[in-house]
């Protein structure tokens, strides 16, 4: 059998561990909440007891596992291997996850921020293979990003290239969590999008077919509920879709005049409501960007689809193979 590799994704709500080939083709896998594992140590028992049965399920050696990648929140050191001042996840925070992971596991690692992971993915598994430079956006409860150019992750000194979520595109803008204030996150990240709508329908005389769709219950209210309120043609929903789609060519805007990238890729939310996301996009882009940057750059939706998670964690073990030439 080829050699196989062990993809690892620590995300705020689930663990998944899963072992696949060269290519992206997963074999198995098996994945935990996230919640069931609140302490780093505990976590690391349990990924080691998932590895190795998934590796007993499909009957291979040791000696035939190439590589681990893990792919995990930022902030966090590549070099030492190390999770940092996690926000989400405080019980791993300064977690030693490469060190430790290592006493029990006799594999080379790899660990990345995960949206330099996921598009590290996109370039090695996805639809636009080989470009010179992709840059890949969460666009999921956050806004993460990633570069990929020349084939490998740009990283910088502090292993904080790539963080597109926390361009400033209004200094008087809410404060973002980071402590910046109008952070492209604050406007274009599912969760923060989601509260101003809930603000919004709570503190006003606005009334919306999305909330119609909940009951009243603003609790309950997501962008599902506005995805169909748009579909009525809802004034409160168009508003509200205007302002995101407006601040997200903004945000990309300064990606296309900043890299000239070849292919800008969108996550979660672009993924579910491409039809009302892309055509606005591409609308709005001239007011923040120069026709040259756009005509040479495909803005697209993920092709990974819901497996970009799991795909994240075999991508940095193929390209740790690579490097340390297994």
């Amino acid at each position: 059998m080829k050699k196989q590799f062990v993809g690892i994704d620590i995300g705020g709500t689930k663990i998944s561990v899963c072992i696949g080939d060269v290519a992206g083709k997963i074999k198995a896998s098996q994945r935990i909440s996230t919640k069931d594992v609140p302490k780093w140590e505990k976590g690391v028992q349990k990924i080691t007891q998932m590895v190795e049965s998934l590796r007993r399920e499909l009957y291979l050696q040791e000696e035939e596992i190439a590589a681990v990648g893990i792919s995990a929140p930022g902030p966090l050191s590549v070099e030492q291997g190390r999770l940092l001042d996690l926000p989400n996840l405080p019980g791993w925070r300064s977690a030693p996850i490469v060190q430790e992971l290592k006493k029990q596991l006799p594999y080379p690692m790899i660990l990345n921020n995960d949206a330099n992971a996921q598009a590290l993915a996109e370039y090695a598994f996805g639809s636009f293979q080989k470009v010179n430079t992709l840059v890949y956006l969460t666009c999921s409860t956050g806004m993460g990003g990633g570069i990929i150019h020349k084939g490998r992750i740009v990283q910088g000194k502090s292993d904080t290239a790539g963080e597109i979520g926390h361009f400033v595109l209004d200094i008087d803008g809410p404060l973002c969590p980071c402590s910046q204030r109008g952070c492209f996150e604050m406007y274009c990240g599912g969760a923060n999008f989601r509260k101003h709508v809930q603000a919004l329908l709570k503190d006003s005389a606005c009334h919306s077919a999305a909330l119609d769709a909940v009951g009243g219950d603003l609790a309950k209210l997501d962008l599902i509920h506005l995805e169909k309120a748009l579909y009525q043609g809802d004034p409160f929903a168009e508003k509200m879709w205007d302002g995101f789609t407006t601040r997200l060519a903004q945000g990309i805007g300064v990606i296309l005049m900043t890299l000239n990238p070849e292919v800008v890729i969108l996550g979660t939310i672009a993924s579910h409501m491409q039809e009302w996301m892309l055509p606005r996009l591409r609308e709005k882009l001239p007011r923040f960007s120069w026709k040259i940057a756009r005509d040479c750059c495909t803005i697209t939706t993920t092709s990974l689809g819901e497996k970009i998670s799991e795909l994240s964690g075999l991508a940095l073990a193929s390209q740790a193979q690579l490097e340390l030439g297994r």
